[in-house]
Formats: C-alpha cells, sequence, structure tokens
C-alpha cells in the first residue's frame, strides 16, 4: 500500500483496547478511493495477531432482502445460537426465516441475541466485525449494526464499516470515529502510478494524474486502459465513478460472448449462491465460463460464490447492458430461485415493466414474511413495488395504503402522506374509501394539520347520530385529544355513544381509548375498572399496547404505562425515535416524567427533540421537545426550557395541537418559577384556562390549576384563579384519580387563605397514592411547610421541609431544593448544601444497572433487561464500583437507598 499511514494509524487507535469509548471506526469516501483495501488491511493485520473475524459487505441485489447482510455476516457462527437464551435463539432464528414460531420475532430481542452471539464469539478472544459497503445493506441489518455500535463498551469487540460518501449514515451512533478517506496526494499518486506493470510516460502520464485527480483506483484502471489502447478515451470531463464505469464496460466489452452473457447474469444475482447463478445460465454452462473475466481482473471466483473485484464493475457491467437483456437475466434467475421465494419475487419485479398480477402478489406475500420477521423497512419497499404491479386499481390502493400504515411505523411520514393520497385517488369504493381518509387523517395529525385531519376522519356528511367504527374512531378521538378543539369533541360524542351498548364493545380496548380519551373524568372510573384484565390479556399487537399505555398515562395509571409503552419502545432500541413517527416515544417519556424517572424520559426524547431543531416538525417531535423543556425546566436549565418552550409554542399554536400547547406553556411557567419570574409564570399558566376560568384543554389544562393559583397568589390574581378552580372542580366531578385530587387539594390550601389552608395541605397528604408522582408531591411538602413556618410551628415546619428537600434532591429539581434549603434556614435549621449523589453523577444507563443490580438481579438478567450483553453488564459495574465508593456487588444495595427520594 502506497501511502495511508496516518489512516491505518487512526484506524489502529480506534479499534484498539485501549480506545476510550467502544473499539469501533467509520470510513467514509468516494467511490474508488481504498476504503475497502484499510479494510482488508486491518482485517489481515487483525487475523494475525489472532483475531477472529466476520465480515459482509453490503450489495445492491440484496437491499429488499430483509437482514440478508446479517445472516452473511453471521453464517459463520449461526452453529452457536443453541448456546442463547431460549427468547434470544428464536428470535434470531425467526429473522432469518429459520424459527418455527410464526409470530413475528422481537426486533429487540433479536438485536441482544446477535450482541449476545458476538459476546459469547469474544470470550475465547478478540472478535473484529467487518462491514464493506454499508450504504447497500438492508435496513433490518444496519438497525442491528446500529445497536451493537452503541453496546460494545466493555466488550472484546471491534467494528469496522465503510461506506460510500462523506455523510455518517443515520443508523450508526455519533460517538463512532470517522475517517473521510481522501484522494492520496500528489506524490503518493505519482509513486502509484509508477508502479504499474506498464505505467504510462509523457502527455498520458500527465492526464491519467489529472484525471484520476488522486483516486487510486482510477489511477490503477486508466493506467491499464493506456497500456491496452495506447492512448485514453477521449470521454471529456466526467465524475471519476462514470470515468471507472466507463473503462470497466470497455473491458467487458473486449470478453467473449458467452462470458459477458454470465457476467450479466452474475450481476443481476449479486448475493445468490453460485450453483444458483449457474442454473440460470444456459444449459451446459461451467464455472470455467467466467476464466476470462477472472484474467482481466473482474471478478474473484470462489467455491460457492463469485465476487465482482469492486462494486463499480458490477453496476459498470449491470448498466451498459441494454434493458432487454437484463430482463432475460432477471427471468432466468427467477426461475433458478424457485426455493428462495424473497430472491424471486424480486426478480420477477425488476423483469416487470407493466402490471402483472403474478408478480404483485409474489412482492405481496414477501413484504409480508418480511413484516413477520420484523424487517418492516423491506416490506414498505415489497408493498410499494406490489401496488405498482398490481392491474386493479381496488387492490393498488389497498397495497398503498397498507404501505403508508408501514410507513408510519417506520417513521416516515411523508411517504406515508404521498401512499395515502394515492390510495385515495384510486379507490372509490365507500367502505375503502372510509378506512382510506380515516388513515389520510392520521397522517395529518401526525403533521399537525389537526383540522383537516379531522374533517377527514369525521367528514362533515357523516350523520352526528351516526356509529362510528372502532378502527376509525382511534384515530378520530386522537385528534380529538390532540387538538382540544371543542366542536370536534361535540361532534365524535354522540357517535361513540351510539355503538356503546353493541356486543363486547364496553371491554374493547380501542372503546376503552375512545371513552377515556374524549371524556376521562365521565368514563374514568369505568375505565379504569377495565384496565388491569384489558391491559393483562395476552396476544395484544404493538398497536394495542401503544394505545393502552397512552391511555393509561392519561388516566394517571403511570407504572402501567410505562410498563405497556416500555414493551412498545424502549429508549435503548435503535428505532424508537421513529416507531409510530415518534409517539410512542415521546408518550413513554411524558410517563416517566410523570413518575419521577427523569434520566430515562430524557434519554427518550433526546433524538427526537434535534430532530425537531434540525426542522423536522411533526408531532412526535414536537412533543418531544415539550418533555425536553419541562425537564430543563425543572433541573434548573431555564435559558434552555425558555428557549425549547418557545420553539415549541411558535408551531403548535398555529397548528390548534393544544394538548402540546398546554405542555409547553407549563415548561415556560415552571422555568419562570425558577428564576423568581411569577408575573411569566402567571401569564404562562393564564393561557390556559379561557375568560369564564374553564379548562382550554379539557383535560391537561385542570392539571395546572395549582401552579396557576400558586403563580396567581404570588401576583395579586387570587379570585382569578379561584373561578378557574371552580370550574376545574366542575369539570372533573368525581372522575378525578388520587394524583389529581392531590392537586386539587393543593390548589384549595394555596387559595384559601391562612386559617384554613393546613386542613386542605394534610388531606392532600393523607392519601400515600399521591407519592407515585414525586414532583408534585414535594410542591405540596414545600408549600405546607412553607404555611408551617408563617404559622410559627416551627418543629412540623422543619419536618415538611426536610421531606420536600429530599424529594427534590432525589429527582435533581434544583431550583425547588434550593427553595426548601431556604426555607429550612429560616426555620432555624443549619442546612448543608445539596450533598453530591454519586449514583446521580453516573450516566443514565450505568444508574439502572447499579439499581437493578441492587435488586439482586444477575448479569444475564440484567443484560435481558436493558438489552446488553452480561459481559458488557459487567462492565458498567466494574466502573462503576469506584464512583460509589464500594468493592462489591452486595454493597449496592445500601448505596441506592442512601438516595433521597428512593
Amino acid at each position: 500500500m502506497i501511502g495511508r499511514q496516518e489512516e491505518r494509524a487512526f484506524i489502529a487507535e480506534a479499534l484498539s483496547p485501549r480506545a476510550a469509548a467502544a473499539a469501533s471506526v467509520l470510513l467514509l469516501g468516494e467511490a474508488g478511493v481504498g476504503k475497502t483495501l484499510l479494510l482488508d488491511t486491518a482485517v489481515g493485520e487483525a487475523e494475525r495477531a489472532g483475531t477472529r473475524v466476520l465480515r459482509v459487505r453490503g450489495n445492491a441485489a440484496e437491499t429488499e432482502l430483509a437482514f440478508a447482510g446479517l445472516h452473511q455476516l453471521l453464517l459463520p457462527v449461526l452453529d452457536g445460537v443453541d448456546g442463547l437464551p431460549v427468547r434470544q435463539r428464536g428470535a434470531l432464528l425467526g429473522a432469518f426465516g429459520l424459527g418455527e414460531d410464526p409470530t413475528p420475532p422481537d426486533p429487540m430481542m433479536m438485536s441482544l441475541a446477535v450482541l449476545t452471539l458476538a459476546s459469547q464469539v469474544a470470550s475465547t478472544g478478540p472478535l473484529l466485525l467487518a462491514v464493506d459497503d454499508a450504504h447497500w445493506l438492508d435496513r433490518g441489518s444496519c438497525q442491528v449494526l446500529g445497536f451493537l455500535a452503541r453496546r460494545l463498551a466493555g466488550e472484546s469487540i471491534g467494528l469496522l464499516v465503510t461506506a460510500r460518501g462523506s455523510h455518517r449514515p443515520d443508523w450508526l451512533d455519533p460517538s463512532v470515529p470517522q475517517l473521510v478517506v481522501a484522494a492520496l496526494a500528489p506524490a503518493e499518486a505519482e509513486e502509484l502510478l509508477s508502479a504499474q506493470p506498464d505505467p504510462p510516460v509523457g502527455p498520458t502520464r500527465r492526464t491519467v494524474l489529472a484525471t484520476a485527480a488522486g483516486n487510486p483506483l482510477a489511477l490503477v484502471e486508466l493506467a491499464r486502459s493506456a497500456a491496452r489502447d495506447g492512448q485514453l478515451p477521449a470521454v471529456g470531463p466526467l465524475p471519476v465513478t462514470d470515468l471507472l464505469e466507463r473503462t470497466f464496460a470497455a473491458r467487458v466489452d473486449e470478453l467473449p460472448g458467452a462470458t459477458r452473457e454470465a457476467l450479466l447474469v452474475a450481476a443481476a444475482a449479486e448475493g445468490a449462491g453460485l450453483a444458483d447463478v449457474l442454473a440460470a445460465l444456459p444449459p451446459g454452462s461451467r464455472t470455467d465460463v467466467w476464466l476470462p473475466a477472472e484474467r482481466a481482473g473482474l471478478v474473484r471466483l470462489h467455491a460457492d460464490r463469485i465476487d465482482f473485484r469492486h462494486p463499480l464493475i458490477r453496476s459498470a457491467i449491470y448498466g451498459s447492458a441494454p434493458f432487454a437483456e437484463r430482463r432475460r437475466a432477471h427471468l432466468a434467475l427467477a426461475d433458478a430461485l424457485g426455493s428462495h421465494p424473497e430472491r424471486r419475487a424480486w426478480q420477477l419485479s425488476a423483469a416487470t415493466v407493466s402490471p402483472e398480477e403474478p408478480v404483485a402478489t409474489a412482492l405481496e406475500a414477501a413484504a409480508m414474511r418480511a413484516l413477520g420477521r420484523g424487517a418492516v423497512a423491506e416490506a414498505l419497499a415489497g408493498l410499494e413495488r406490489a401496488a405498482q404491479l398490481h392491474p386493479a386499481p381496488t387492490e393498488r390502493a389497498r397495497l398503498q395504503a397498507t404501505a403508508a400504515y408501514a410507513a408510519v411505523v417506520v417513521g416516515d411520514i411523508a411517504k406515508a402522506e404521498h401512499l395515502a393520497a394515492e390510495a385515495s385517488r384510486l379507490d372509490g369504493d365507500p367502505d375503502a374509501l372510509r378506512w382510506i381518509s380515516a388513515f389520510s387523517g392520521l397522517v395529518e395529525m401526525l403533521m399537525l394539520r389537526m383540522e383537516r385531519a379531522f374533517c377527514l376522519v369525521v367528514p362533515d356528511e357523516l350523520p352526528g347520530s351516526a356509529q362510528i367504527d372502532g378502527g376509525v374512531s382511534t384515530i378520530a378521538t386522537g385528534i380529538v385529544y390532540h387538538s382540544g378543539i371543542r366542536a370536534q369533541r361535540e361532534r365524535i360524542r354522540p357517535m361513540l355513544a351510539a355503538r356503546a351498548g353493541d356486543e363486547g364493545m364496553a371491554t374493547h380496548p380501542f372503546h376503552l381509548w375512545d371513552i377515556g380519551a374524549t371524556d376521562p373524568y365521565l368514563h374514568g372510573n369505568t375505565v379504569r375498572g377495565h384496565l388491569p384484565a384489558v391491559t393483562a390479556a395476552p396476544g395484544l399487537i404493538p398497536t394495542q399496547k401503544h394505545t393502552l399505555g397512552v391511555l393509561c398515562m392519561l388516566l394517571d395509571e403511570t407504572e402501567t404505562a410505562v410498563s405497556l409503552l416500555g414493551d412498545v419502545v424502549n429508549p435503548q432500541w435503535e428505532d424508537a425515535a421513529d416507531f409510530h413517527a415518534g409517539t410512542a416515544a415521546a408518550d413513554l417519556a411524558l410517563a416517566n416524567l410523570d413518575g419521577g424517572r427523569w434520566a430515562d424520559a430524557r434519554l427518550g426524547v433526546e433524538r427526537l427533540a434535534d430532530r425537531f431543531l434540525a426542522g423536522q416538525h411533526n408531532l412526535g417531535t414536537v412533543r418531544a421537545l415539550a418533555v425536553l423543556a419541562t425537564l430543563c425546566a425543572l433541573t434548573g436549565d431555564t435559558a434552555a426550557a425558555q428557549r425549547h418552550a418557545a420553539a415549541v409554542l411558535a408551531v403548535t399554536e398555529p397548528a390548534c395541537a393544544l394538548a402540546t400547547t398546554v405542555r409547553a406553556r407549563r415548561a415556560a411557567a415552571f422555568a419562570a418559577t425558577a428564576l423568581g419570574d411569577h408575573a411569566a409564570a402567571h401569564h404562562h399558566l393564564r393561557a390556559l384556562f379561557d375568560g369564564s376560568g374553564a379548562p382550554a384543554h379539557y383535560h391537561l389544562s385542570c392539571y395546572a390549576v395549582a401552579d396557576h393559583a400558586a403563580a396567581a397568589v404570588l401576583t395579586g390574581h387570587a379570585q382569578e384563579a379561584r373561578t378557574a378552580l371552580k370550574q376545574v372542580t366542575a369539570e372533573v366531578g368525581d372522575g378525578a384519580s388520587p394524583r389529581l385530587r392531590q392537586i386539587l387539594l393543593r390548589a384549595a390550601a394555596l387559595l384559601a387563605g391562612p386559617a384554613g389552608a393546613g386542613a386542605y395541605f394534610r388531606e392532600a397528604l393523607q392519601d400515600p397514592a399521591g407519592q407515585r408522582w414525586p414532583f408534585e408531591r414535594g410542591q405540596v411538602w414545600l408549600e405546607y411547610g412553607e404555611w408551617l413556618r408563617r404559622q410559627r410551628q416551627i418543629a412540623e415546619a422543619r419536618a415538611a421541609l426536610t421531606k420536600a428537600r429530599e424529594i427534590f434532591e432525589g429527582l435533581g429539581a434544583e431550583p425547588w431544593g434550593a427553595r426548601a434549603e431556604a426555607e429550612l434556614r429560616a426555620a432555624g435549621v443549619a442546612v448543608e448544601s445539596a450533598r453530591h449523589s454519586a449514583l446521580r453523577s453516573l450516566t443514565p444507563q450505568r444508574q439502572r444497572i447499579v439499581r437493578l443490580a441492587a435488586q439482586g438481579l444477575t448479569n444475564r438478567e440484567i443484560g435481558e433487561r436493558l438489552f446488553l450483553s452480561p459481559r458488557t453488564v459487567g462492565t458498567h459495574l466494574y466502573q462503576a464500583f469506584p464512583a460509589l465508593g464500594v468493592t462489591s456487588r452486595g454493597q449496592l444495595r445500601d448505596v441506592v437507598e442512601r438516595e433521597p427520594g428512593d
């Protein structure tokens, strides 16, 4: 290798066991710049040092085949799956279509199985995963590799990835070091050119150097072309990639006809086995048909496959062939691939230009198999292509609508919007159109177009007394909740009532959502009574779990909400920010925020919030930023809180997304309160109630009534707050949860005046259930302590304020903790500054590992819960021990129990 000393040193350092982070590196660069050679060199050095290497090379022919790249990577060690835990083994085999369980495999359990398998291999010696041409890997394999990249700390596993271009693949964590491989320096280009068997001289040499512009592959191939022809072809200025493809195509033209035909079949079949490629050639063909191409340096033949020396050779052969020849190659391959239905379907697709029902049917079947294996992105591609090729408009509409839902699941709202619109245009059947319009309404809601969304789902011509189908109504009531528009709520109520008596409707998950989301106080107690049985029912699909999880959150069944939503979208998952366009991740974060698990809430929304700030404005990202604004306000980062809240309001107020507007105004009010700006806090909280004091949002505004009362009292607007409390109390009636009762009693105490406040505070604190929402409980203790001190009940005040301080310390609510400390000092207590929490100084993930280990879970059990390998869990604990001042696992329980708020 000429040059590249710096690049090789960079790779060696990044993959070294001494690397500060996980041993991983990404190589980027244009085609032919030498990424694969650097990877091959690193692989060779690793193997000579005793490292086991597993490698995969992406190719364009397999980008739509679910987990094809992962299967190639793991094939040499698949015999080790028998050593995996049962659930992991079933998930991994199911992803490869080798399992016996017909249910779709859990994507995260499958990813964990890959991590565990790699960790097992690495337990006997170092392991390197080498991924070449990652830009052509299928999406499912990429997501698993992204999962691995984030979990290699503590493992004897290295990851080396190459990809074309200069932009990091979106699935690869930003923490992975990257190197953009540049062109060779002029002196190195001269040296490489001189090293060729017959290097050009004179004007030809200068032309080669200028044309190649330091690209090593271009230097080599142009020198070879000049040596063969005596000069370079007059092609004019071209990008290096195009120039190389033309050069390769010219060399292919000189080969025998049978070899050219065999190369085209191999190019169309890249990724298929050698036996399948041979079966697609004319009868009597043997492997020596490729011998001229091997001698020309275009391909390498192996016992089980044929490899092109560079991806540009494949694209040159395929791209230069007339379509009729390419079509014949694909049809021949489809005949040869009868035992591989997914590959066969895509070969038929490549050979088809006009609608053909059998091809569309084969593609749909392949898409459903991919969906069953958890490869939603590949299923989406198959459904889209099937829709293009089906001759019947109604079937095309059905396939496009199904593809649109798959697009929502993977977070591609723009594609979902396009597909839904196409489906609406194609199908005029009223029943089908109703479903397609409802789905279009879902997409409109996700795009923050609330009024249009509702009109699509509940059109004006639909009678007010009409019953509404369960699948459609959940979309309609979701729009009602997020928009908070009173007219929409009034329109949907009689439709829900009209079907309430239908058989089985009372306990149907979607009906419970509909009535709970539309009238949470009127129906809340009834719905809560059904939730334990409904949420524990076996066989709930992810959509049902998501819906029920959000319903539990709205009705303050917070722990159940976290459990259900965590099953659907765990913050540790690579696609957590994509599932259902990010709404599930935002919902889980909100439930964690309510329950005092603030580190988990932040972990769940940071990626989504970054997307909003980068310009991706949709329901998932804007709600995530509202959560982040709230967390920043509560933990004292007031500038960020105000900035984020303002950004949310600028989008949600014009969009009529009132539910998120309420959350953003509460975040801004918390930030103002932390700064002592009670007038600004009152301004934001007053906006959550209309001129008569009624809640602006029929559900969420009610939860702000106590904060509104606190700000109103401090700014001379107590009577206004009393009016709002009266209106909220009337709205809630007997439907308050223990959480909301605590909030209403706190508001009553703040507005009762000095003589009557104590009774309300004490009643609020009597119900132990209120402890499940620690920040709100801390607010009650704080204000009760302040009232007691002003009533000169000093001993009781000290006890209340101490409880408040402990809760706020445990949460990390620094402004409120500082306020409790100031009140304690005023009560005569010598308060030390908040002590440093060694546990909370750890990363959120390491905190979770320590807490689970303190409960007595083994490394394997912790790994199952957090999707880490046992070895990685052990490394985290080993590194946490010194920070916590402990030397054994048995001491962790004492550390956790000493934490305030635990």
